[in-house]
């Protein structure tokens, strides 16, 4: 198994640098093509509020990416051109405004999806839940960026967290091709005194055996939480190894037009420091 197509999402202007250079590093690691994916998207109308209102209609998160996108193209096929990188751009005019509809129906034809995560503080034209859509619709495996800080993507050392679960399991196998380029995996069970059927093993030591099959160095252990939620302990734990990945599963369900995630998803999707690669 091997990733042949990545496809970036770059609509996140103000993390085209780092979206552009993580695109690059996982192609020159894995071969692969990079698909760039640009979505102009349709003007928002909001319904009357009153009797003989009209109804409102706001062109601004569309007006916006129509002038970034000469800019985002430029940048880059430059960027691809000058690591003589198998690549290729697409611009898409949306019939909707919501910019994850497409990048769903794009890369659900893609190995892996690279997105960054919207910050919550400032108002990108992005929708505020669009990495939660992706992850959860798309049924591929998405790399999300921090929104802020380093966003590099390194092999040097992967971190795994591990629950035995399926999201944790597609996961796992989903990030296969790079943990296979990876000088180090280490396999996480956050507190796993926890589980009476762990006692007397070592938690992911069946995952370590079945990776090394593939020819992969990994080695499991337990992380005990200290009080800190899941989510922060296995960030904790990649800082501590100096890891430039983490892979996990995303644990969640939709409700209604929402997306209810479990804590440890929902901590490290809103406050991670690093690339994470998550799979649902």
């Amino acid at each position: 198994m091997s990733y042949k197509t990545i496809l970036v999402s770059l609509n996140e202007v103000g993390r085209l640098p780092e979206l552009v250079a993580a695109a690059m590093s996982l192609a020159r690691d894995t071969g692969a093509h990079v698909s760039g994916l640009y979505v102009i998207p349709a003007v928002q109308v909001y319904p009357s509020v009153g009797f003989e209102a009209a109804p409102q209609v706001f062109e601004g998160n569309r007006t916006f990416f129509k002038d970034n996108a000469v800019r985002v193209k430029q940048a880059f096929e430059e960027a691809m051109r000058r690591e003589s990188l198998s690549h290729d751009f697409h611009q898409i005019d949306a019939r909707t405004p919501v910019i994850a509809e497409e990048v769903v129906a794009v890369g659900r034809s893609a190995d892996l999806i690279v997105v960054s995560a919207t910050n919550p503080e400032e108002i990108t034209g992005v929708e505020r839940d669009f990495v939660e859509q992706v992850v959860m619709a798309a049924g591929r495996p998405v790399i999300v960026l921090p929104y802020r800080g380093n966003a590099a993507v390194s092999l040097n050392e992967i971190v795994v967290g591990w629950d035995g679960g399926r999201e944790a399991a597609r996961a796992a196998f989903d990030a296969l091709p790079l943990m296979k380029k990876s000088s180090k995996v280490r396999i996480v069970r956050i507190d796993p005194q926890k589980d009476p059927g762990l006692r007397g093993s070592v938690a992911g030591a069946d995952l370590a055996e079945t990776l090394s099959r593939h020819g992969i160095r990994a080695e499991a252990q337990g992380y005990p939480t200290d009080g800190l939620d899941e989510g922060q302990a296995l960030m904790r734990c990649a800082e501590d190894a100096g890891a430039g990945l983490i892979v996990m599963g995303a644990y969640g369900h939709s409700r209604l037009a929402e997306f209810i995630f479990g804590g440890a998803t929902r901590f490290v999707l809103t406050r991670m420091t690093r690339p994470v690669l998550m799979s649902h």
